[in-house]
């Protein structure tokens, strides 16, 4: 099927989803988030581009860009390079790390930019990893929100903070609420899943945490294992936790805590082959 050319406007906003090849994880360690969002500011200096938002998962990214007269798709693929020279590096591996393509679409007016802010600093929320915005570090939510200072000037938060208040405290405020309610019912911001019909759609993929509960305790029953004798089976566990990485779009401390209650940084050993 041939590729749709990309929708691509002069001085436009846009919403980027980047998701990890073979939806494999874009970080291994916290040292990696710092480092993506290092090179993000490396690469904001050097085009002058505009950052309204961004959201750092375990196997994709989120970022609302101003292009600020730059073409999109030479911005995306700058800030790739120079980050997967870096996680290969370091991490003594090789070949693709982000899938080919990455997912855009043109933000046309000030309502849908707040909307997309509200969907992207929601994600891990709507992904179980936390019950609120402000529990998740690697999101620029609490930078609109006053609780971290932005020395660094990575996000540009005006144009959407003067949406709520030309006062600063109260913009914070206006802001938390906007995001704290339900999205609007005619609003259908892109979103990280695959089409109908692709390969996380099928009976196999593991989409909720409810869904990995299900598939442990079939592979437990199938081994004659019971959940508390899960981590003194290391390898049945590893190869149980590769399983689940390879069906399903989990985070690796989702995955850690189905099995058994292993840390992310274990989970990610194991699944990288440098751990048992």
């Amino acid at each position: 099927m041939p590729r749709h050319a990309r929708l691509k406007g002069e001085f436009s906003v846009y919403h980027i989803i980047q998701r990890g090849n073979e939806r494999k994880s874009l970080f291994f360690s916290d040292d990696d988030r710092f480092r993506f969002l290092e090179t993000l500011l490396r690469m904001k200096k050097k085009y002058n581009f505009l950052l309204y938002a961004y959201c750092l998962m375990d196997n994709h990214v989120h970022l609302l860009i101003d292009d600020n007269g730059n073409d999109i798709s030479t911005l995306v693929k700058s800030i790739n390079v120079s980050y997967v020279h870096y996680f290969n590096r370091k991490h003594k591996r090789c070949g693709h790390l982000f899938q080919d393509r990455f997912k855009s679409e043109l933000v046309d007016d000030d309502g849908y930019l707040l909307e997309v802010s509200r969907y992207i600093h929601n994600n891990p929320v709507k992904a179980q990893m936390v019950t609120k915005p402000s529990q998740y570090q690697w999101s620029s939510y609490n930078i609109y929100t006053g609780g971290v200072k932005d020395k660094s000037g990575l996000i540009d938060k005006e144009r959407i903070l003067l949406s709520f208040s030309n006062n600063r405290s109260r913009a914070f405020q206006k802001y938390m609420e906007f995001v704290g309610t339900e999205e609007g019912n005619q609003v259908n911001v892109m979103d990280v899943e695959e089409p109908m019909g692709e390969d996380n759609n099928n009976d196999k993929f593991i989409k909720t945490m409810e869904d990995g509960r299900v598939k442990i305790k079939e592979m437990l029953e199938r081994n004659e294992i019971s959940y508390d004798e899960l981590n003194s089976h290391i390898i049945f566990r590893n190869k149980l936790m590769r399983e689940i990485r390879r069906n399903s779009s989990l985070t690796l401390k989702q995955i850690g805590e189905l099995c058994g209650g292993v840390s992310e940084s274990r989970v990610s050993r194991i699944l990288t082959k440098l751990d048992g």
